[in-house]
């Protein structure tokens, strides 16, 4: 079994999940990516958070029935680096000053990339 195709799994749910955890923290208060709703337009959260899904749609379809197809890991990888492109200005710097929901939204796009590209790259045999 290739496991490339957990990670992509897994990138997706841990992209999603941070969206819902703190995303900015100061001064004792914090907001999650959710939470900016109001701020940001609701369109804009959502479109962001669809990225994760179909990487984690994607994977999930892997899993369940093998193996993952190349159309599967480019539909991943397309989700991925749409995400990557909506946090483009700022990416770096929500690694390095984000809350722990802006970490793991950067980390879930930067593992979600290398393994759906992995997964084009070395596509799995089918039995």
């Amino acid at each position: 079994m290739n496991n490339l195709k957990l990670g992509v799994l897994v990138s997706g749910v841990v992209g999603l999940i941070g969206c819902f955890l703190p995303f900015i923290s100061g001064g004792g208060e914090s907001i999650s990516f959710w939470g900016m709703k109001e701020l940001a337009g609701s369109g804009q959260i959502f479109v962001t958070m669809a990225g994760y899904v179909l990487g984690a749609v994607m994977g999930a379809m892997a899993v369940a029935k093998p193996p993952m197809q190349r159309w599967q890991a480019i539909v991943a990888t397309l989700g991925f680096a749409f995400v990557g492109f909506k946090m483009r200005d700022g990416f770096l710097k929500l690694i390095t000053d984000g809350a722990i929901g802006a970490k793991l939204m950067a980390i879930a796009v930067l593992a979600g990339l290398v393994f759906s590209v992995l997964c084009i790259a070395k596509p799995e045999a089918t039995k």
